[in-house]
C-alpha cells in the first residue's frame, strides 16, 4: 500500500486504509500581549492519526447498522455530544492547559473525516456497477478532553464537528455532480482525492475563521452567529447528509456490499 501525502493509514487487520484528521487548535502568541487588538497568528494543525487494530461490531442474524464504535462517534443529526464522550486527558500537555487558562479553550474535540473508495470486485462488473465513495465525520473519544467545563464549551466544539460534516457533504455533492454530468465508470476514482482536497481546504478556512472569532478575538455574539451560519449550511446541504451506512462502512472496516472491495490504489489530488 502506498501513502498519499502521509494521510492514509492502515485501519485494522483487514488491510483497509482510511483517514482521519485530528484538528486541535494551536496558537502562537505572546501571552503578555493577549489583551491587545493585534491579531495573533493562528496555526491549525492537522495531526494524522494512524489507527490500528480491530473495531468490534455486533452481528446477530442480520448485521446491525451501527453509527458508533468503541473509539469513535460518527456524525449523525440526532447524536449530541455529552461530557462522558470526552475521555482524554488534556492535562498531560502544558500547551492545552495554557490555552484553557488564557484563551478559555478548555474543551477540545478530536474530530476528523474518514474517507474510502470501494470498487467492484470483478472487472467484468466495472461499468455496470460504479465506484462507491464513503465519507464519515468522526469524533474520537480517547483524544477529546475537558479541562474545565462551562455552559458552552461542548456546544462550541460541536460547531467544529458540524463544519466537518458540511465538508463531507460538499465532497459528496461534487462527486454526485460529476457522475450525473459525465457518467460512466472511472470518473469517481479519478476525482475522489481532488474533490476531497478541495473540501478539506474549505473546511480549514471555516474552522480558522470560527476559531479566530470565538476563541481569539472573542467577538460578542460570535458563537451564536456561527451556530446560525453552520445550521444554515447544514440545512441547505441536507440532501447529502452522512447516512448510517456511511458510518457503518468505517465501523465495519470493510465494504458493506459483498460485490465491492476497497480500492488498492487511489489517484492523488490532480489540482496540485
Amino acid at each position: 500500500m502506498t501513502f498519499i501525502r502521509t494521510i492514509q493509514a492502515t485501519c485494522g487487520s483487514k488491510g483497509g486504509f482510511c483517514q482521519i484528521y485530528n484538528v486541535v487548535a494551536h496558537f502562537q502568541y505572546n501571552s503578555s500581549n493577549i489583551d491587545n487588538k493585534q491579531m495573533k497568528k493562528i496555526i491549525l494543525m492537522g495531526i494524522v492519526l494512524f489507527l490500528t487494530g480491530n473495531i468490534n461490531i455486533s452481528i446477530g442474524q442480520t448485521e446491525q447498522i451501527l453509527t458508533e464504535s468503541e473509539k469513535h462517534i460518527f456524525w449523525q443529526p440526532e447524536r449530541v455530544l455529552t461530557e462522558k464522550d470526552f475521555q482524554g486527558n488534556g492535562t498531560q500537555n502544558p500547551k492545552f492547559v495554557k490555552y484553557c487558562e488564557e484563551l478559555e479553550l478548555c474543551v477540545q474535540a478530536s474530530t476528523g473525516v474518514f474517507a474510502v473508495l470501494d470498487i467492484p470486485k470483478k472487472k467484468s462488473k466495472r461499468g455496470k456497477l460504479i465506484e462507491k465513495v464513503y465519507f464519515a465525520p468522526a469524533f474520537e473519544k480517547s483524544t477529546s478532553f475537558i479541562l474545565k467545563l462551562d455552559s458552552t464549551g461542548i456546544a462550541k466544539q460541536k460547531i467544529i464537528f458540524d463544519i466537518f460534516e458540511f465538508s463531507a457533504r460538499l465532497a459528496r455533492q461534487q462527486l454526485q455532480h460529476l457522475q450525473d454530468s459525465i457518467g460512466g465508470y472511472g470518473i469517481i476514482s479519478l476525482m475522489f482525492k481532488s474533490i476531497e482536497a478541495r473540501a478539506i481546504e474549505i473546511r480549514t478556512s471555516l474552522v480558522d475563521s470560527y476559531t479566530k472569532d470565538v476563541y481569539i478575538d472573542k467577538k460578542v455574539g460570535a458563537f451564536e452567529l456561527w451556530r446560525e451560519k453552520v445550521d444554515k449550511l447544514l440545512t441547505d446541504s441536507k440532501e447529502f447528509a452522512t447516512k448510517p451506512e456511511d458510518c457503518y462502512r468505517f465501523v465495519r472496516n470493510a465494504p458493506i456490499d459483498e460485490n465491492y472491495e476497497m480500492a488498492k490504489t487511489v489517484i492523488g489530488n490532480l489540482n496540485k
